[in-house]
């Protein structure tokens, strides 16, 4: 039996903040972790990352933590973390690699930069055009989330993704994480009926268009709380001033994120595009039901356990928030239906995938010896 590969974890995502790609980094890696007491314990004290000097602390209990080089960002990806990390698969978690290196694998989670270019900075556009298509050209195995940014990542980065495989998310963290209620006093929602929008610094996540429903639902003994910082270049004069029925959040902990779920009627998430969908695992992890706009990712994630609309759809979207408002059967069906949906979706099922492709990597170089 050919042995387990050394494999050094690209830890780029320690020295950024904390938002999408660097969630399914750290979580996968402390699933990845767990599995080395188990299942994979051939893997035990071959798996390690490596990060800049500027590197935050992330304490496991199997894989340490190496900080290398002198610089950070993209030079430190590209040229130190592969001399450092020679002899070793690399395993890219946060949509880049360097460009030196074959023998890796990148997962790249979408094609947003290019589906919403005007949502990025010209240089941040500019550095995943470049990168990206060589990188899906070069690497070992590249990886995706869903089944509808293997799609996008072939049409919008020419991309050959005739075998790339799918790695799904998880939600299960967001039940590790001890519920904050004092954000509920905080924001004023104590005996209060709220609906739960997420991503206010997103112009993706389409905050208009549940900003519009709200007050188009005209629901008097309800609020409405937003989750994100405000950017006046996403909104425009779209008025989210605060009001006795509209919460601006800010950004928030994931304790508090848990308990708005916990006890919001429903999160509504009628985004325009996404790679995958965590909110929304999230929420129906928590038994929060959900409203989701007819994108592909959301329906592979959430199915039939949430209500659907086109994201453009005020109307249905201020229909749904009625329906929710006043049947506490539609909102036990959803809540139920969403924790059983949820189910599927963990972060030990990523873990499990992404050391298979490790193995699967190292069992394809092996046989071209």
């Amino acid at each position: 039996m050919m042995q387990a590969p050394r494999i050094a974890i690209n830890g780029r995502f320690l020295t950024q903040r904390a938002s999408g790609v660097q969630r399914f980094a750290a979580e996968a890696i402390k699933a990845i972790d767990a599995l080395l007491d188990a299942e994979y314990s051939a893997f035990k004290g071959r798996v390690e990352i490596l990060g800049p000097h500027q590197s935050r602390d992330f304490p496991l209990r199997n894989i340490p933590i190496r900080r290398v080089g002198s610089s950070t960002g993209y030079f430190w990806e590209q040229i130190e973390y592969p001399l450092h990390a020679r002899g070793s698969l690399l395993l890219n978690l946060c949509m880049l690699g360097p460009l030196i290196s074959r023998r890796q694998i990148v997962v790249v989670h979408d094609a947003t930069v290019l589906a919403l270019p005007n949502n990025f900075s010209p240089r941040f556009r500019m550095a995943y055009k470049f990168l990206i298509p060589k990188l899906c050209a070069r690497s070992d195995m590249v990886v995706t989330v869903s089944e509808f940014s293997r799609l996008e990542i072939g049409k919008l980065y020419g991309a050959d993704v005739a075998t790339m495989p799918v790695c799904f998310e998880g939600g299960d963290h967001i039940q590790a994480i001890e519920a904050d209620t004092s954000v509920i006093q905080r924001l004023g929602l104590s005996g209060r009926k709220f609906f739960l929008g997420v991503g206010v610094d997103s112009a993706n996540k389409n905050i208009k268009a549940v900003v519009g429903a709200f007050r188009k639902a005209e629901l008097p003994d309800a609020m409405l709380v937003l989750t994100g910082g405000k950017d006046t270049r996403v909104f425009g004069d779209t008025d989210l001033a605060e009001s006795d029925h509209v919460r601006l959040a800010g950004f928030i902990s994931d304790g508090e994120l848990r308990a708005l779920y916990e006890h919001a009627l429903a999160l509504v998430f009628p985004s325009f595009y996404e790679g995958f969908g965590l909110p929304p695992l999230e929420a129906m992890t928590c038994g929060c039901p959900v409203v989701i706009s007819e994108q592909p990712a959301l329906l592979e994630v959430c199915g039939d356990a949430a209500l659907h609309c086109h994201s453009a759809d005020v109307d249905q979207i201020a229909r749904y928030m009625r329906d929710l408002h006043s049947d506490a059967a539609l909102r036990s069906r959803l809540s139920t239906a969403g924790r059983t949906r949820a189910q599927r979706f963990t972060w030990a099922a990523t873990a499990r995938a992404l050391l298979g492709y490790c193995e699967r990597v190292q069992n394809q170089a092996g046989a071209a010896r």
